[in-house]
């Protein structure tokens, strides 16, 4: 508003001169209309700085009010976690350090088998071999056989492709809630570090249920080829069509270790422990279900009758 002020005066003043330029003879007529617009620029600057000063007051307020309604709506944005205490705060330091453990991430458990897992639970689990190891996911069967088993092969539906190579069963593929193969290397770490039993579950198209169960079993390593080196005594109704690969490496349609002409991988379209004469069991296999040898089949349940469901499962003994 000053230079509403400064103009007005401006022009007051040129008003006076340009009248002082005037001849002398009317010097005494213009002083009282001098006087007169001397007292109406007062009272114009008076009533300029009123309102000057009214406009200061209400930017004031206003700021004021900002400030208020920016005060009230802090607490409503920040968590209660987060929240830092005023100086002058009595609440104890061991609430606030409760308060920022409670906003932490909690990472999921590790735990060494399924066994150590929670009881009746059936479900995804992050499993720790030892200390040096990283975890990785595996299925824990909870129910079945008294529980504590990990599901290192699931077949249910045919949705996933078992005819791979050496790389894809190393490794494992699929989903451990879903058809998958765990893979090799895992498979051996397990074996490896604590001693295991296996249990074989199947079914077939019909409806046909049976069961294998071996007290030991272990797997090599890679530069063992991931050989069957143990298997333990059998029990169960399906028969026993595992035994037969005992002592056998594994072998994938690109990595033939049957030792035998023929290349049994690729014959019978899986990844197995296939043998010389391999026509014992192929669960590996084509999920199909005529009788071929590149079903999966387990011979001593249903010959070469494709399965329907299969599952493999070791457990911590």
């Amino acid at each position: 508003m000053k230079w509403i002020s400064f103009f007005s005066l401006f022009c007051a003043t040129f008003y006076v001169g340009a009248t002082s330029n005037c001849p002398q003879t009317i010097d005494v007529d213009t002083s009282p209309v001098e006087g007169l617009l001397g007292t109406m620029l007062q009272v114009l600057l008076d009533r300029l700085d009123d309102m000057e000063r009214k406009l200061s007051e209400l930017q004031t307020e206003l700021r004021e009010h900002r400030e208020e309604v920016e005060r009230n709506r802090i607490p409503d944005c920040v968590s209660p976690t987060s929240a830092t205490p005023p100086p002058d705060s009595t609440t104890p330091t061991t609430l606030t350090t409760t308060s920022t453990t409670q906003s932490t991430v909690t990472k999921p458990p590790n735990y060494v088998s399924c066994k150590n897992a929670p009881a009746n639970v059936s479900g995804v689990y992050l499993i720790r071999i030892n200390d040096t190891s990283a975890p990785f996911k595996v299925y824990c069967e909870m129910e079945s056989f008294d529980g504590g088993w990990i599901v290192v092969q699931h077949r249910f539906d045919g949705t996933v492709d078992f005819f791979r190579r050496w790389f894809d069963y190393r490794n494992g593929f699929g989903e451990v809630d879903k058809e998958f193969w765990l893979g090799l290397e895992h498979i051996h770490q397990l074996t490896t570090v604590r001693a295991h039993e296996i249990v074989i579950e199947m079914k077939d198209f019909s409806g046909n249920y049976g069961y294998a169960r071996y007290n030991a079993f272990q797997v090599g390593d890679e530069n063992e080829q991931y050989i069957l080196k143990t298997l333990g005594s059998y029990n169960g109704t399906a028969g026993d069509s595992l035994v037969q690969h005992k002592g056998r490496m594994f072998s994938t349609k690109d990595r033939d270790n049957d030792e035998s002409p023929l290349i049994w991988a690729s014959i019978c379209e899986s990844g197995w422990w296939h043998g010389v004469n391999d026509a014992y069991s192929n669960l590996n296999g084509r999920y199909v279900v005529t009788n071929v040898l590149k079903s999966n089949f387990w011979i001593s349940f249903k010959e070469y009758r494709g399965m329907r469901f299969t599952r493999m499962m070791i457990r911590e003994v």
